[in-house]
C-alpha cells in the first residue's frame, strides 16, 4: 500500500520454529515438541501462513512449494534455497522470547504504565525489544485482550493465590485498575454462565453425542 515499513519482525514463544527458520532457511521439526505456553496462538509447529508467504516471494512457483511442504511432511523438514531466504530476510527478521521473559514484560510493563499486555503483544514486545536498533520507529499489532488470559496475567503481576473460577479471577484483574479496563463482554457473560444449570460430561465422544442428542429432542424437538 506505499507503506515504508523496513521490515516485518517475527516473534515467536519457546515454539521458535520460524525464528530458526527465517535465521536460516532450514525448517526442521525433527526432535521439536509442542510447548505449551501462555500465548497458545502461537504454540505452532507448522505456520499455515508461511506457505503463502513462500508461494508469494516465489513469483506463484506451486510446484516449488509444493515440494517443500511434501518434504516437511514426509522427512520433517526442507532447505530453502539461497535466493528465496535472500529474499525472505528482506522482508522479516525473527526472534524468540522464553515464557519468563514474556511474563517479565507483563509485569514492567503495568508497573511503569498501568497498561496490561496480553500474553502474545507481550512476546512480540520482548522480541521487538531486542530487534530495534533506534533508527526506526517500530509499531507493535497488538491483537487480543489480556482478559482472555487472565491465570497467566495474574501469575505474571506475581500474585501468589489464584482462584479457579474465571469470574473471580477478572474480578480481581479490575480490583488493580488496569488499561484498559478487563473486558465488560466476557465479564458479562462469565456472569450469565454463573446463573445457568450445567452438567459434567464424562470425558468420552459417545457420552457427549447421547447427551446432545437428549439436550436436542428435551428442548428442540418437543411438540406443543
Amino acid at each position: 500500500m506505499g507503506i515504508p515499513i523496513r521490515k516485518c519482525i517475527c516473534a515467536s514463544n519457546e515454539n521458535n520454529v520460524l525464528t530458526d527458520f527465517i535465521r536460516t532457511g532450514l525448517y526442521d521439526l525433527r526432535g521439536r515438541r509442542l510447548m505449551q505456553t501462555s500465548s497458545p496462538a502461537i504454540d505452532i509447529l507448522k505456520s499455515s501462513n508461511l506457505e503463502r508467504h513462500l508461494h508469494l516471494i516465489a513469483s506463484g512457483d506451486g510446484q516449488l512449494v509444493t515440494q517443500l511442504f511434501s518434504e516437511l511432511e514426509k522427512q520433517c523438514h526442507f532447505q530453502l534455497q539461497k535466493d528465496l531466504l535472500e529474499k525472505l530476510q528482506q522482508d522479516l527478521v525473527a526472534g524468540w522470547c522464553s515464557e519468563e521473559d514474556c511474563l517479565a514484560a507483563i509485569h514492567s510493563v503495568y508497573s511503569t504504565t498501568g497498561y496490561i499486555l496480553d500474553t502474545h503483544t507481550a512476546v512480540a514486545k520482548v522480541v521487538a525489544d531486542r530487534l530495534q536498533d533506534r533508527t526506526c520507529p517500530v509499531i507493535i499489532s497488538s491483537t487480543a485482550h489480556y482478559s482472555k488470559f487472565a491465570p497467566a496475567i495474574l501469575r505474571a503481576l506475581r500474585i501468589s493465590e489464584i482462584k479457579q473460577n474465571p469470574l473471580s479471577q477478572l474480578h480481581l484483574l479490575s480490583s488493580y485498575s488496569p488499561l484498559p479496563p478487563v473486558h465488560r463482554g466476557l465479564l458479562e457473560t462469565l456472569k450469565e454462565n454463573e446463573k445457568q444449570k450445567h452438567q459434567i460430561c464424562a470425558a468420552d465422544v459417545n457420552v457427549m453425542m447421547a447427551h446432545i442428542e437428549t439436550v436436542i429432542q428435551n428442548q428442540f424437538m418437543k411438540v406443543f
